[in-house]
């Protein structure tokens, strides 16, 4: 609250010392001089007498309020009278972690429980220089430890050739959506897991393709998060490849089995984070644009804080992406990549099958998933600060109690029947979800209420 108070009373002090200059006839700033050289202060000028009732509105133009003695800016505006040259993204204010909470100590506290126990749990950062393209050369590909291990959370920045047309000077070998549909993601992904896929701006066939993979792999997607650039250090923008000039950036989450938020919460924390992401982006070369190709830091700790899984990988990484408590694969990873001089990749290790496996815990094949091993701590602390989720309608018949461990009890309900979970993507490396024709069911949703109602019939 002081924090907030002291930002208050620091907007009252410039308005009033604004507001003084004014009734004072302080010569104007070079770029209010250059503000009024528009075409639309001439309106200004012409309904000066009319509609502004007074000289201090009749200055500051049609978007002072007198009755609240403030300036409403219209920034989108401005991105039009600037010649598309800052986007509108860019005066967001407490764009950083740091400031965003500044006034919900709760959630601040939360997500510094949360980073302490990533951090605690995490291993060395991994990375793994490889082709991934080589896995589509034959059609059962070895994939050895990345197999048997099942993962959590995948994350796929593949380069799309929307990124080809938008950042040209960034352009690598393009994929495309059907090679990245052949990534034998269903053979290395747990059964209940998260996919994070980046699919560009929008601009292009991105969402549509992303989610027509995504159903692919056995995945429905359930959440569309974006990245909005808020930067004007470079004052430019790349021209648009679309009717309207895009400003954010789209990543599909998938979802795979029958992960529930109000009843597995050992495994997802709902309601941490939001799906926006404000981050102001970065050059790829000095004084350059700023590229759509490297994407917000933040985006793993969002990760990091929802899914608790500790088994996370990141397919098309580069040296900027490998981090602690993640296996990074993709072409420029390594020495002898670029970016390998920065201080954060003293620690990192490369690859090795029998040593990385060392860091987990397998689990035993059609493990449930109240039984998994690799997840974080509990924390009662955590508990009482996350935003809760309601409970479930679910019959309390139907729920009961096991002890995980010697420190930790949870309420955990009962997994579906196989044949409920074979049209979800859950079934194994070979169940892909279904197609619907229904506007308010998924393909598996609809799957299984076919199949309810045909066993309906024939019991009658």
């Amino acid at each position: 609250m002081k924090d907030r108070a002291a930002y208050r009373a620091d907007v009252r002090a410039r308005h009033a010392a604004m507001l003084e200059g004014v009734k004072k006839d302080i010569p104007q700033a070079a770029s209010t001089i250059k503000a009024r050289a528009h075409a639309r202060w001439g309106y200004v000028d012409r309904e000066r007498t009319s509609t502004f009732r007074s000289p201090t509105q009749a200055i500051l133009g049609p978007n002072f309020y007198p009755d609240d003695q403030t300036i409403r800016n219209d920034y989108s505006m401005h991105f039009v009278d600037t010649g598309l040259t800052t986007v509108p993204g860019a005066w967001i204010q407490n764009v950083t972690r740091e400031t965003r909470f500044i006034e919900h100590p709760k959630l601040r506290r939360l997500l510094e429980l949360k980073a302490d126990l990533v951090r605690y749990t995490a291993i060395p950062p991994t990375y793994f220089p490889m082709d991934l393209r080589s896995w589509l050369t034959q059609p059962t590909p070895s994939l050895g430890v990345l197999e048997a291990l099942q993962y959590d959370v995948i994350v796929l920045d593949p380069p799309l050739t929307s990124y080809a047309w938008d950042a040209p000077q960034d352009a690598s070998a393009c994929w495309s959506w059907d090679d990245i549909a052949r990534l034998p993601i269903p053979r290395i992904a747990s059964r209940d897991s998260f996919v994070f896929l980046w699919v560009g701006s929008g601009a292009s066939d991105g969402l549509e393709r992303g989610r027509e993979v995504l159903a692919q792999w056995g995945y429905r997607r359930c959440e569309d998060i974006v990245w909005v650039q808020t930067t004007d250090q470079t004052n430019r923008v790349q021209p648009p490849s679309s009717l309207l000039a895009p400003s954010v950036q789209h990543c599909l989450m998938g979802i795979r089995g029958t992960v529930v938020r109000s009843t597995d919460s050992f495994f997802v924390h709902c309601n941490v984070d939001t799906d926006v992401l404000l981050w102001p982006g970065e050059a790829t070369h000095a004084g350059g644009p700023i590229s759509p190709i490297p994407k917000p830091p933040e985006m793993y700790s969002l990760i990091e804080n929802f899914c608790l899984g500790t088994r996370r990988l990141e397919l098309f990484g580069t040296n900027r992406n490998i981090r602690p408590g993640w296996l990074t694969i993709g072409q420029e990873v390594g020495p002898q990549a670029p970016g390998w001089d920065a201080p954060e990749r003293l620690a990192a290790i490369p690859f090795h099958p029998a040593s990385y496996l060392r860091y987990f815990a397998l689990d035993p094949p059609g493990c449930p998933l109240h039984a998994r091993a690799n997840l974080l701590p509990h924390s009662d602390e955590c508990e009482v600060l996350r935003p809760r989720t309601p409970p479930s309608r679910q019959d309390p018949s139907e729920a009961y109690t096991i002890s995980y461990s010697a420190w930790h009890t949870r309420p955990v309900r009962r997994q579906p029947p196989r044949s409920q979970l074979l049209g979800q993507g859950a079934g194994g490396r070979d169940t892909v979800s279904r197609r619907s024709e229904s506007e308010r069911f998924s393909g598996a949703q609809a799957q299984v209420l076919q199949r309810g109602q045909q066993e309906q019939r024939f019991s009658t």
